[in-house]
């Protein structure tokens, strides 16, 4: 049990029970990630809006975002996040082999030289922001990323740093 009560779906009312039945749809269960946020449907609603408009396929795939979502993760070191995270990883066909390495060396792991430079970025956002300079940005256009890829990923890497912070400060246990 994490530090909040969780809102059960027979606690909720009926905007929350439509909360429930459509992440449960979506994802094949209800995260405790959810229902200890189930006192605020209004709260759940928003994240579920920004996450279609974050997570979704765009310059980047939702597999690259599910794989810097992990990278991030585990730098935050959120438990929650990663366990989560890989599991959705598992349904795009990622073994437990490479999910590991995006975990603890994703430097020598068998991921395309771009997507590497993806994670590093990923990384030194997460670690260090304010040390983000233009020659940050330079590298990833030399591994051909664009405009569109950069904004994403740094859409990306924020998005989880909340996403972590949430779950690290109610003590989410993990769903698997």
């Amino acid at each position: 049990m994490g530090f909040v009560s969780e809102i059960e779906p027979a606690q909720a009312g009926p905007e929350l029970k439509e909360i429930y039945r459509n992440l449960e749809q979506g994802l094949g269960f209800l995260p405790h990630y959810f229902m200890s946020l189930g006192a605020k449907p209004k709260v759940i609603e928003a994240q579920l809006a920004l996450d279609d408009a974050i997570m979704s396929d765009g310059a980047l795939t939702k597999l690259v975002k599910e794989q810097v979502a992990v990278v991030v993760s585990s730098i935050n070191s959120s438990s929650y996040c990663v366990k989560f995270h890989m599991e959705l990883l598992r349904r795009f066909g990622i073994d437990r082999a490479m999910e590991k390495k995006l975990t603890t060396d994703y430097e020598t792991g068998p991921f395309e030289p771009k997507v590497k430079a993806l994670f590093r970025f990923a990384e030194k956002l997460t670690k260090t922001p304010d040390d983000i300079l233009q020659k940050d940005i330079d590298a990833l256009k030399e591994a051909a990323w664009d405009d569109a890829a950069i904004r994403e990923v740094v859409l990306t890497v924020a998005y989880f740093g909340y996403i972590n912070r949430v779950s690290l400060g109610l003590g989410l246990v993990t769903d698997f």
